[in-house]
């Protein structure tokens, strides 16, 4: 019984410190100390540099899509007033002096042709209104009259130089231009194309 008893007693303690050992491998033993914070107290942090980072480096980007957007326009309007614009250099042709000269000419004297046209048509007209059919002649009779003007309109003198073969529509139109007396537009007329066109004129009387 004796022996039994310390069996017993050696198995137990035996038990116990297999058991110990067992439980200090599982960590038992270290369980409160791995789960204990390290810091003894909490710690209030603010994230305020971060937030203002982040707060700068979003207008940072803003700033940074405004200006690409921006030079974008500006390339875009570059390139439509670059498109649009018009180079005068393939459209005007280049002209001499002497072409400028001939082309002044030509419009000057386009313009006195003009003016001579109109008088001429002027005189024409107020020697016929002035005109009085004789009686009894044919019809398509003519003949040509050359007057003397002086700058004031007055005619001066006045002939027959061909004779439409009837006197008396000869006769009937020297007397027309007798009646007119004075031409009163002549003061419009320019004194270099008075001169050249109108100082003396033959005129073919072919009244209608």
């Amino acid at each position: 019984m004796r022996v039994n008893k310390n069996y017993l007693e050696a198995s137990f303690v035996s038990f116990v410190i297999h058991g110990i050992i067992i439980l200090y491998l599982l960590g038992f033993f270290y369980y409160e100390s791995q789960n204990k914070s390290i810091l003894s107290k909490p710690i209030n942090v603010n994230l305020v540099f971060e937030e203002a980072v982040e707060k700068k480096n979003k207008n940072v980007r803003a700033q940074k899509n405004n200006l690409e957007a921006s030079s974008k326009e500006e390339v875009e309007i570059q390139a439509e007033v670059a498109s649009e614009s018009i180079s005068f250099d393939s459209i005007i042709e280049s002209v001499s002096l002497e072409d400028l000269i001939k082309e002044d000419s030509k419009i000057l004297f386009e313009s006195e042709q003009s003016q001579v046209n109109k008088y001429s048509s002027l005189i024409i007209q107020t020697i016929q209104s002035a005109w009085r059919k004789p009686m009894n002649i044919q019809d398509g009779l003519v003949c040509n009259l050359r007057l003397s003007i002086n700058k004031n309109g007055r005619v001066i003198d006045v002939n027959l130089i061909k004779s439409s073969g009837n006197i008396r529509f000869d006769n009937s139109a020297l007397k027309a231009v007798q009646r007119v007396e004075t031409f009163s537009f002549f003061n419009k007329i320019p004194s270099n194309i008075y001169s050249s066109n109108f100082k003396n004129i033959v005129i073919t009387f072919n009244p209608s």
